[in-house]
């Protein structure tokens, strides 16, 4: 039998092995595994602690909490904490139909020590349903602040130079000001981090006045190493503001970021190309030709410029050009060219918008100069920063034959008693074009993947990772490697890697034994009131007491909708979930609304596990057509003078269906500090009154408006309505 014939046999055994073992495998059990949105703050000075805010779906009981790295510690679980959540703008369709998330809170604290390696970590969270990474936590060496957030419109943070402020933008359309004392004819560099530690959000970043005049706006191209930034050189001292916002007006729980403000140099760019060294001479355009091996150092500073070196090479010799730009932040879409004494080209590479183009080989037919250029490759604005190292080897490119591993994520949660694959993405390098052989090693008891092989056509298999009824639910390290088989049975190694870490994580998850069941419903309710929806619960054996309240993931944009939290008895299966519909909610809508249950549920070895259910399937969704409220609340005024004692004329009106006293208050949020305004009692034969508020000398901020609230209560709960009022100091 031939090699070729042999290496087929042991892949059609290996896929034949994994068959067989996946045979008679179970449906998908249900599970909820956790997932990690963020952590905030997202990083702070070395030699210091900060009491981090970690956010994620499922994030039940108290998750195992994990920052990776030396010189970190960090607080080995997370403890539940009251969910922070703004409003924002009323979305308008089709924006509310959209799926969206709502993480639950948990603290933590991490602890640096004074030599901790500056850098970005990697966050994971576990539970007893699975694991989850994602979020960067950053160590760095200057001094931070942490933004207390509050509702409504900016309020300038004060910060003292050079920092590192720490906010996010939040809620939907949020602007954050942070404010500074500037010295006259000194440069000031404001650049922040949010992409490079996973954050949602595409920074817009300007520098005003304190009067809102713009004097700096976000440089075209970052600064190097920085995700977006500004400078401005005051004429004259005064205070600045560095304002961030979102360029795309969103915004959530989710988009943090990390803003650094310094009067130290912050170049915009480096030139020559900071790389590590690799033996090579740096070259410049002084004396031409050159003879390879070199380093090419240039950049394209105006539109239509070319970058042309003349080289003198030899010929059959085989010579590799590997351009270096965005590996390095230079947004350089680069081409490369190889042209003869006649300008005729005989090769070229290209780029991509996210990638350098791949190192290109070329022999030269015969002794004499060569051309080899450089340009952008698109019609855009350039500049200096335009930098680009062309490493010019008088050899083929010398990598050794091997496997590069991929996989999409760093955690993998497999439900016990079931299966979960993991897409393994293989690289072929060096030359090799061999079969590929996918295994896990060091698997925990009762865990088990059979290899899988990867055909010389292919780069990708599933490896599948089954977890027996008796796992034991815990986490542990993964290793996937991939042996790459040749013709001649030389082995080639890979371990597998994801986008954001190098090493991998294995859960087993504890799966959830109950769920919701019903049919499908679809009514409508006046907003202003509670609504209730009637469901089931199929307990699948398990007798105990189970929560019930709204879910951290939805189908759509709850639209302000409200829920408790019902326990529900042990051994009860049927009951009504009231969901309270805000006063403002947009008419018409249709409100879709997903709950989640979630118990204690005792395993074999005496443990007890935190389990839930929830669903974004019709027949589990709250499905109401948004009707208009019974009960109204309007005032004479829409704004008044924030000062001394103001009296406000209201009006209640109530619906043929309501009767009842109506009770009128003051709503304020946290930060709002100074008002105060005896609550009103409007009688049932009677709809207009007087609600008298009083200002401190000192009240405020009013960066939102008032709200007035008004409630008749009903056997089946509160009817609510609100007006706004804006308040002028």
């Amino acid at each position: 039998m031939t090699e070729r014939a042999n290496t087929q046999l042991l892949i059609s055994t290996l896929s034949s092995l994994c068959a067989l073992c996946l045979c008679g495998e179970s449906s998908a059990l249900r599970a909820n595994p956790p997932t990690a949105a963020y952590v905030f703050p997202a990083g702070a000075q070395r030699g210091t602690s900060v009491e981090v805010r970690v956010g994620g779906l499922f994030l039940h009981d108290k998750p195992a909490f994990e920052v990776s790295g030396p010189g970190v510690t960090a607080s080995p679980h997370l403890v539940p904490a009251k969910r922070v959540w703004f409003e924002g703008p009323v979305l308008p369709l089709p924006e509310s139909q959209r799926q969206e998330d709502y993480p639950a809170d948990a603290l933590g604290k991490v602890v640096l020590a004074k030599d901790a390696p500056l850098g970005a970590r990697r966050v994971r969270v576990f539970t007893s349903q699975g694991g989850a990474g994602g979020p960067v936590f950053v160590v760095g060496d200057l001094p931070e602040v942490v933004e207390k957030e509050i509702d409504g419109d900016p309020v300038p943070k004060p910060i003292t130079l050079p920092v590192v402020a720490n906010g996010r933008i939040f809620p939907r359309e949020d602007i954050d000001v942070w404010e500074f004392d500037a010295e006259a004819g000194k440069t000031y560099t404001a650049f922040v981090h949010c992409t490079s530690i996973n954050s949602p959000l595409v920074p817009k970043l300007d520098i005003t006045d304190t009067k809102g005049n713009v004097v700096a706006e976000q440089m075209r191209y970052a600064c190097v190493g920085t995700d977006g930034s500004v400078k401005f050189t005051p004429s004259a001292a005064g205070k600045l503001r560095v304002r961030v916002t979102d360029a795309n007006t969103l915004g959530g729980q989710a988009f943090v970021y990390r803003l650094t403000v310094t009067a130290a140099p912050v170049p915009d760019y480096h030139f020559p190309i900071k790389v590590k060294p690799d033996g090579l001479k740096d070259a410049s355009s002084d004396k031409q030709p050159l003879a390879p091996p070199l380093a090419l150092n240039g950049q394209i500073e105006r539109p239509g410029i070319v970058g042309e070196w003349k080289l003198d090479l030899k010929k059959g010799t085989p010579y590799t050009f590997d351009l270096q730009a965005k590996r390095h932040d230079s947004p350089l879409c680069a081409v490369v060219r190889v042209t003869d004494a006649t300008g005729k080209e005989l090769t070229k590479a290209e780029g991509s918008e996210t990638a350098d183009p791949a190192p290109l080989s070329f022999t030269a037919p015969a002794d004499g100069v060569y051309t080899v250029s450089v340009s952008e490759k698109f019609r855009r604005p350039v500049g200096p920063n335009f930098v680009y190292r062309l490493r010019v080897l008088d050899s083929a490119a010398k990598v050794e034959p091997g496997v590069r591993l991929t996989v999409p994520a760093d955690v993998v949660t497999v439900p016990r008693g079931g299966s979960f694959k993991v897409k393994v993405t293989a690289e072929r390098i060096g030359g090799f074009r061999g079969p590929i052989i996918l295994c896990a090693e060091n698997l925990p008891k009762g865990v088990t993947a059979p290899p899988v092989g990867i055909a010389p056509n292919q780069t990708s298999a599933d490896l599948t990772l089954a977890a027996t009824a008796d796992a034991a639910i815990a986490h542990a390290p993964l290793r996937i490697t991939g042996i790459g088989v040749s013709g001649t049975r030389d082995l080639y190694h890979g371990s597998a890697a994801s986008k954001d870490a190098p090493d991998l994580r294995l859960a087993v998850a504890f799966p959830t034994p109950f769920k919701i069941i019903d049919q499908y419903i679809m009514t409508s309710a006046p907003r202003g009131e509670i609504y209730y929806r009637k469901y089931k619960i199929d307990r699948g054996g398990f007798d105990g007491p189970i929560q019930v309240q709204l879910a951290d993931k939805q189908a759509r944009h709850l639209q302000g909708v409200t829920g408790p939290v019902l326990t529900l008895k042990p051994g009860e299966t049927d009951f009504e979930y009231p969901a309270f519909l805000p006063p403002w909610m947009e008419l018409g809508r249709t409100c879709r609304v997903c709950v989640m249950a979630t118990a204690k549920v005792k395993d074999a070895d005496g443990r007890e596990h935190t389990v839930s259910f929830s669903s974004q399937e019709q027949n589990q969704q709250m499905i109401v057509v948004v009707g208009p409220g019974r009960l109204d609340l309007s005032t004479e005024k829409t704004s008044i003078r924030a000062a001394g004692e103001v009296r406000v004329a209201v009006k209640v009106s109530r619906s043929k269906n309501l009767s009842g006293p109506a009770t009128v208050e003051l709503v304020l949020p946290e930060h709002i500090k100074g008002v105060t305004a005896a609550k009103l009692v409007v009688p049932a034969d009677k709809s207009d009154a007087e609600l008298v508020l009083t200002f401190a000398p000192d009240a405020g901020p009013f960066n939102v408006p008032l709200v007035l609230k008004a409630t008749v209560t009903t056997p089946k709960g509160p009817v609510t309505a609100e007006a706004k009022l804006d308040a002028v100091k």
